[in-house]
């Protein structure tokens, strides 16, 4: 497996996980987080390691990185892949308490272990953790600890997450939206013309 960035969708492991989920997404429903970690579960190519490897690169990675493009509505790189829009195309996304839970407990442990791991290997002259440059294993911790800190600000939330079509929709830029306060005619999501 081979990689060029620090994060999963830098990496043939994440891309491979995003591949296995689109494939099972269905066409314009919706779908739940624990449907996804349940997909890449029984796939014996993208089941996730054991935590105690300490593995740069995820399938679990790609899924926390894949609920921040979520929460930040940023369909480009997913879509963009194959072009088959099946994920702007989403109805809802849902991701319970507990599915949260798991992914932030496998990433902080596997960013626990990959420390602990980095450690031994660095008695055997291996040094930063296998990565080619210090730059890289740092800012690769870096971004683990910038997604356990996303998955724990979800968490805390009172209610599940859950993202409908309206959210998903919304992606004018300031502009338009400038304009549709204004009562100007504005294109919706839909390509329809509607006043404002």
């Amino acid at each position: 497996m081979g990689c060029w960035g620090i994060t999963a969708f830098e990496s043939d492991t994440g891309l491979d996980a995003i591949g296995l989920i689109r494939n099972h997404l269905p066409e314009q429903g919706d779908v739940k987080l624990q449907q996804m970690i349940d997909w890449l579960r029984a796939d014996s190519w993208n089941a996730p390691p054991e935590v105690s490897e300490g593995v740069s690169h995820t399938s679990q990675m790609a899924v926390a990185e894949l609920i921040v493009k979520f929460q930040e509505k940023d369909f480009s790189a997913l879509d963009g892949i194959r072009g088959d829009k099946k994920f702007s195309s989403l109805s809802s996304f849902t991701a319970s308490k507990e599915s949260l839970q798991w992914v932030r407990e496998y990433l902080s442990e596997t960013l626990f272990y990959s420390r602990k791991c980095a450690k031994e290997q660095e008695k055997s002259g291996v040094l930063w953790g296998g990565w080619f440059q210090e730059r890289d294993w740092k800012h690769w911790q870096a971004h683990m600890e910038r997604l356990i800190g996303r998955m724990n600000c979800l968490q805390e939330r009172e209610k599940q997450l859950h993202y409908g079509q309206e959210a998903f929709a919304r992606r004018w830029n300031q502009e338009k939206w400038q304009e549709r306060k204004k009562g100007k005619n504005v294109r919706t999501h839909i390509g329809r013309r509607r006043k404002a």
